[in-house]
């Protein structure tokens, strides 16, 4: 069950130093995500965190490191990596970002059949593959989308912002189409240890002030 943390985290962290958290992991196959890096990198700073390391790991080796307390926390994640966390966390409510999945093809009659590119320890698109039939996992964006570009796969399963930037980018000749509804369209949500919920409370005001979406610090 999800709980708000107490009200008196909010100011806490403005009362007295924070114990910061060392290392923060993020997906490393995403540019997208290296930037957001940099960005909470800045706000960690803001709220008097300005030593906290983010660091690039495959996506389900995120998972394992912070199951191991190697990191304490995650960039950002979909709330459906909380099955995978062994230990107590805090999810920041207010989202980092939103984002919307779809499968990608490059016609509508190849949509339904064939090898599924998807990109290896992003869970959405791991689920999803195992429903398309015939999955190909590649270790970064990059890499699937050379592997479609270079005709390999015909559909493959991707965020649209990634789509986006690929087609500005050149790295896709053409916008590749989509057919029916998004796979998912959610919220990436920033996770850190039980044991930094200030901090995370801190993270929550500092989003909520920047003008993110509202809502509350909460702990499983």
């Amino acid at each position: 069950m999800l709980l708000s943390l107490p009200a008196i985290f909010e100011s806490a962290w403005a009362a007295e130093p924070l114990q910061c958290p060392q290392k923060i992991a993020y997906i490393d196959n995403d540019a997208a995500l290296r930037r957001q890096a940099d960005d909470l990198k800045a706000l960690y700073a803001r709220i008097g965190c300005p030593d906290v390391a983010f660091v690039g790991l495959p996506g389900r080796r995120g998972v394992v490191a912070f199951n191991a307390g190697e990191v304490q926390g995650e960039l950002m994640r979909l709330p459906v990596v909380e099955a995978d966390y062994s230990r107590p966390f805090v999810r920041v409510s207010p989202p980092i970002v939103k984002m919307t999945g779809r499968l990608w093809a490059r016609s509508p009659a190849q949509a339904a059949a064939g090898p599924v590119g998807f990109v290896l320890g992003v869970v959405w698109q791991e689920q999803q593959a195992q429903t398309k039939g015939d999955g190909h996992g590649y270790p970064s964006q990059a890499e699937m989308l050379q592997a479609f570009s270079g005709g390999l796969i015909d559909r493959f399963l991707a965020e649209d912002t990634v789509v986006a930037a690929a087609v500005r980018d050149g790295r896709l000749a053409a916008r590749p189409t989509y057919s029916g509804q998004p796979l998912v369209s959610a919220g990436l949500h920033h996770y850190l240890g039980i044991e930094f919920a200030a901090v995370a409370a801190a993270v929550t005001a500092e989003l909520e002030r920047l003008g993110q979406d509202g809502g509350d610090t909460t702990t499983q």
